[in-house]
């Protein structure tokens, strides 16, 4: 008994003194870049529940993305973790005589953050599976966001026009986002060509973009209006990559209304009456249902790219369950805030949980809440593996992709990113040296006057204290050590997905600087669209662009369809070519580079 008195308190010597030089290691690492930083900082060990560091940690900061940590957490208790969005389709209609639909369609919208109109198009299906072939009624939209503001109190108007900023009322179909495609025209001062990967209707498209011969002096603005019109000013310069920006669409109802008659003449069904939001009939004939992917799978989908309008549309679902109805943001706030200190016994009076995503300039939280909630989580083994499965993993994917990228730090931290102007956090668990799981929160609020110069190492600042910890041997208690607890795995010496999707996107854009390299001195438009090519062949002669592509077939993998009154002279197999005869010889040609299979 003596002996093992002996070693319980030369343990706790141990310890005691780890602490103590882990603090003041971190604090000389922080005070090498700015002594006076507004930061706070908690780090406990979870496998001995002893907290290893502390700086301001009741300290309420801006969280930014660290606030979607709360809302999928709500989520997640709150709806389990297989549960699944519906949205549904059905009619009051009396009748169907001869293909005609005498009533209304009511198309049900629960709040699914991923509907899209492939979803939609699977839904009105069902109505021509019925032989319907003329609706005199409406198409009623009821959504579960009417009553909730596009926006959150806080956000900033600059926040708006940007897919980061897409609203989330009164409706969502395709994340309420577009991406705009800008191509230099084959020639200076020619217009761009300007591209939307959804047109319709109720997109507005102003290019005022031209095609410059110098870089100098180039960019592109976006400017979308509530009536969703899209002006796009500035300019490319000849030869250069095309540019992509990810746009949120200002009114999504409007999308919705024109995407809804859109995919209805498109089944050839002809509509007498309007669509248009409204409430559902007390009773009406069930003709489909369309499910999402379960809750465990979207909390990846929020978090991993930290995508807010997946957060804020949990969160809102989440305190709609609760409440037993849907809430606006104010209403939803308490019900949320109050349901996570319930459950989780965090204390959260001095928290502000405005809304999911942490977008809103009006969230406030603590690292000792965050640190909080991770311990909970970690702790509770129904749902442990799917909130942290949920997280980035350094070095390999979402918004950790590019980030942890050494041996010694890839796939050893699991953790939620924040950035906004003038903030910066990381919360999440990472895997020290000797096989301790810590868990740590760390944030960043920048004062007025801060220097530009210093903000931008803040980023460095939070990478070095991980790096720090994750080398990190804390005491450990006797239950036996796990030997080399760095070692990589074997899947961890093969690209994963994210990589190849990088991998394929970098091959398409080398592609595209190839062909554009080579088409330099002819009368060619290249346009770029992800995974394929599209070339506007002005020159009269078939054979020229032809002779480019074959060149380049010998280094790059494609293969090729044209669209023209004449093919190639010299057809050999390398490339692949499909020739689609056009009727007109005054046709414009065009040629599309596409993917090979095999």
């Amino acid at each position: 008994m003596k002996r093992i008195l002996c070693g319980v308190f030369f343990c706790l010597i141990c310890t005691s003194a780890f602490s103590t030089n882990l603090q003041s290691s971190i604090d000389r690492i922080i005070n090498q870049i700015d002594p006076k930083i507004n930061m706070g900082i908690e780090v406990v060990d979870l496998n001995t529940g002893k907290t290893l560091y502390q700086r301001n940690a009741n300290r309420t900061f801006i969280p930014a993305s660290n606030m979607k940590l709360f809302s999928d957490a709500a989520a997640l208790l709150i709806l389990g973790p297989d549960y699944r969005f519906q949205s549904q389709l059905s009619t009051d209609a009396t009748s169907l005589d001869k293909g005609v639909l005498n009533g209304s369609l009511y198309l049900h919208l629960s709040g699914d953050p991923s509907f899209t109109q492939e979803h939609l198009d699977a839904l009105l299906a069902k109505v021509s599976s019925w032989g319907i072939n003329q609706i005199k009624g409406n198409v009623i939209l009821i959504s579960n966001h009417s009553v909730v503001d596009a926006y959150a109190p806080g956000i900033a108007v600059k926040d708006l026009t940007y897919s980061y900023g897409a609203p989330i009322a009164p409706v969502m179909f395709d994340e309420n986002r577009l991406t705009v495609t800008v191509n230099p025209a084959w020639r200076e001062g020619e217009p761009a060509l300007v591209e939307l990967n959804e047109p319709g209707d109720s997109l507005i498209l102003d290019n005022q973009v031209k095609t410059a011969g110098k870089t100098a002096g180039c960019g592109i603005s976006y400017k979308m209006e509530g009536e969703n019109h899209l002006t796009v000013r500035g300019c490319v310069h000849v030869g250069q990559w095309a540019v992509q920006q990810r746009i949120a669409i200002r009114n999504p109802l409007r999308y919705a209304q024109e995407l809804v008659k859109q995919r209805l003449a498109h089944l050839n069904i002809k509509l007498d009456g309007q669509v248009q939001l409204g409430n559902a009939p007390s009773s009406s004939l069930l003709l489909g249902t369309h499910v999402s992917k379960p809750i465990n799978q979207l909390m990846a989908d929020t978090l991993k790219p930290s995508d807010n309008l997946y957060a804020d549309s949990l969160f809102l679902h989440a305190a709609a369950k609760l409440q037993g109805m849907p809430l606006n943001w104010p209403q939803a706030q308490p019900v949320v805030k109050n349901f996570l200190q319930q459950q989780t016994g965090i204390n959260l009076q001095n928290a502000v949980l405005t809304d999911g995503s942490g977008l809103s300039r009006q969230d406030l939280l603590t690292p000792e809440q965050t640190v909080n909630l991770l311990r909970f989580l970690h702790d509770r083994f129904p749902l442990s593996y799917e909130y942290i499965a949920a997280l980035p993993v350094a070095g390999r994917d979402g918004t950790l992709q590019r980030r942890f990228r050494k041996i010694t730090q890839q796939g050893l931290l699991r953790a939620k990113t924040g950035t906004m102007t003038g903030i910066m956090s990381l919360s999440g668990y990472l895997y020290t040296a000797n096989a301790h799981t810590l868990a740590f929160s760390i944030f960043i609020n920048t004062t007025p006057g801060t220097s530009p110069s210093i903000s931008g190492r803040y980023r460095s600042l939070v990478e070095s204290l991980c790096d720090f910890l994750l080398a990190q041997k804390p005491d450990d208690l006797p239950l036996g050590k796990i030997p080399n607890a760095h070692a990589r795995v074997a899947f961890q010496q093969r690209p994963n997905q994210a990589e190849r999707l990088q991998n394929q996107w970098s091959k398409w854009r080398r592609i595209e600087s190839a062909v554009k390299k080579a088409l330099s001195n002819q009368s060619v438009t290249v346009l770029f669209r992800k995974e394929q090519l599209v070339l506007i062949d002005h020159d009269a002669d078939v054979n020229k662009v032809w002779s480019v592509l074959q060149a380049l077939s010998k280094k790059y993998s494609f293969s090729v369809a044209l669209h023209g009154p004449s093919s190639p002279a010299n057809n050999t197999q390398t490339p692949g070519l499909l020739w689609v005869n056009t009727a007109s010889k005054n046709a414009l040609r065009t040629w599309t580079v596409l993917e090979s299979a095999g």
